[in-house]
């Protein structure tokens, strides 16, 4: 009787961990406003980099399933952020409606068969689905860059839930510095249409021009989207502290909302 309890008890043990899976969730990349259903140019970049954390060689895991919060009329921040992810390891993306987790994990997550599942969510609805799949997050959601792991989930909240960062700061920065030099690059070429007697004078100047604005616009891309506002230093000379928080020289940062006390505004 006691070695069939044994027996019985390894066997629980066993399926058990075979069920186990890992839970990533990660909130959607930043945003240059409400008005805009997609994500602004470090968001993108983000969005690009996250193959730098999501694969085998990682504590994080190469995702093997992929869900974001359903497209609609007001973002597609979640879809978009995972999108280079999803077409770099060929995997679809599935969506959810994010007013209905409960049902969402019932019905759909906890079908999963993957053992590593990566979620790309807004982060108002981050908790709610935290508390859906089986665990408490208390704490008011605002970076970008954290991770929620849930190791060993047995879809009944038997799990342990961490909080981690992506720390993608280099890799974001690499891609606004190409993004900023591909569309200095494309602004010069769309000059350089004049005629055959004035371009051999013209030629030198232009080369000369091009390599500043590459610099600059470099250079600018180094510290542009740094943190600023209350709590915070004030952007770099001739940059805007829009009111999200972030250094940039756009519109989006330079017009409403924008904070005078850390920056320039237009």
């Amino acid at each position: 009787m006691k070695s069939l309890t044994l027996i019985t008890l390894f066997l629980y043990c066993f399926f058990t961990i075979i069920e186990a899976r890992k839970i990533i969730v990660i909130r959607h990349g930043e945003k240059i406003s409400d008005d805009y259903l997609g994500l602004n140019d470090k968001g993108t970049a983000r969005a690009n980099c996250l193959y730098k954390i999501f694969n085998e060689k990682t504590s994080f895991g190469k995702p093997t399933s992929i869900y974001s919060n359903k497209r609609g009329n007001r973002s597609h921040r979640p879809y978009d952020t995972v999108k280079p992810l999803a077409d770099r390891y060929g995997i679809t993306i599935k969506e959810f409606n994010k007013y209905e987790p409960e049902k969402f994990v019932k019905n759909t997550l906890n079908k999963d068969k993957a053992n590593i599942i990566l979620i790309s969510s807004a982060r108002e609805w981050i908790p709610s689905l935290l508390k859906a799949i089986g665990y408490k997050y208390n704490e008011e959601v605002e970076d970008f860059d954290n991770v929620w792991i849930i190791n060993n989930d047995n879809k009944k909240g038997g799990g342990k839930l961490v909080v981690k960062k992506q720390n993608l700061e280099e890799c974001i920065n690499l891609q606004l510095g190409k993004s900023n030099v591909k569309k200095t690059t494309k602004k010069t070429t769309t000059k350089k249409t004049t005629t055959k007697k004035t371009t051999k004078k013209t030629t030198t100047k232009k080369t000369t021009l091009n390599k500043n604005q590459k610099n600059v616009k470099t250079k600018a891309a180094a510290v542009e989207h740094k943190k600023c506002g209350p709590g915070f230093k004030a952007c770099p000379k001739g940059q805007c502290c829009s009111k999200y928080g972030y250094c940039g020289i756009t519109k989006p940062y330079c017009g409403v909302g924008c904070q005078p006390k850390y920056g320039i505004c237009h």
